[in-house]
Parts: C-alpha cells; sequence; structure tokens
C-alpha cells in the first residue's frame, strides 16, 4: 500500500549530486541547510545509489551509508544508518526514501564509505534529495 503522507515536492535548491568514493574511499556530499524553522518530521531524504557492475562492486566489497547531521556546517553526528551494500556480481541500484526523525538537527549531509577493495566507482555518481 502506497504511503498516502509521502512527500512528493522536489526543490532544485535541495538536490545534491555526488561522485561515489574510489577503491576503500569515503566521500561526504555537501549539506542541506533545513533553517530553523522547518519541521524536520515533515520532511523526507531521498538518495538514489545508481547501479554497479561487478568490476566496480566485487564480491564481498561493500558500501556503507550514514547520514549525518549537526548544528553547524559539516556535520559528523550519525543521524540514521542505511543497509549495508554488499557487492557479489555488482548492485542492481536502489532507490532509499527516509523520513527525518523530529530530533533532526539543522545541517543534513550524507558519508558514503567504500571497503573491501572496492574498485574504482568514482564514474558513478549518487543523487540526493529533500521532498516537502
Amino acid at each position: 500500500m502506497a504511503n498516502e503522507f509521502a512527500r512528493k515536492v522536489e526543490d532544485a535548491a535541495f538536490s545534491i549530486t555526488r561522485a561515489l568514493p574510489t577503491a576503500d574511499g569515503t566521500v561526504t556530499t555537501s549539506d542541506f541547510d533545513l533553517g530553523t524553522g522547518v519541521k524536520p518530521e515533515n520532511v523526507e531524504l531521498e538518495l538514489v545509489i545508481p547501479a554497479l557492475n561487478a568490476t566496480q562492486l566485487p564480491n564481498a566489497d561493500t558500501l556503507t551509508i550514514t547520514v549525518q547531521h549537526g548544528a553547524a556546517a559539516t556535520p559528523t553526528t550519525e543521524l540514521l544508518k542505511l543497509p549495508v551494500i554488499t557487492g557479489s556480481t555488482g548492485y542492481a541500484g536502489g532507490t532509499f526514501r527516509l523520513r527525518l526523525p523530529s530530533n533532526t538537527l539543522q545541517y543534513l549531509n550524507v558519508k558514503i564509505v567504500a571497503a573491501g577493495g572496492t574498485g574504482d566507482i568514482s564514474g558513478s555518481t549518487a543523487t540526493l534529495k529533500l521532498l516537502f
């Protein structure tokens, strides 16, 4: 059953693209500034990870994705952690939609960590959006 309360309004000012990491690397998106008057529980975060082939994400290599927040820019406090993506014959790609908790602070970003000798996936791009 579809979520009748799902957020669907997109704003280009709240869309970020970020290249995925190189082998055993870490990347962090730029920050979203939610401002001080936004009720975060009325906002959804959408993260799109593209399809990756078996060379890019081989067997037992992983991508760990963490949503971070804080009261100041460039936050590092973990807010949400997505399921670890483990390669075998690659990854089919996926879209993750998360409703932000009410205790989400003003600044928000996403950290993506590749581990296990992962091939260079920096030619692929993740897309992050806030939906209102």
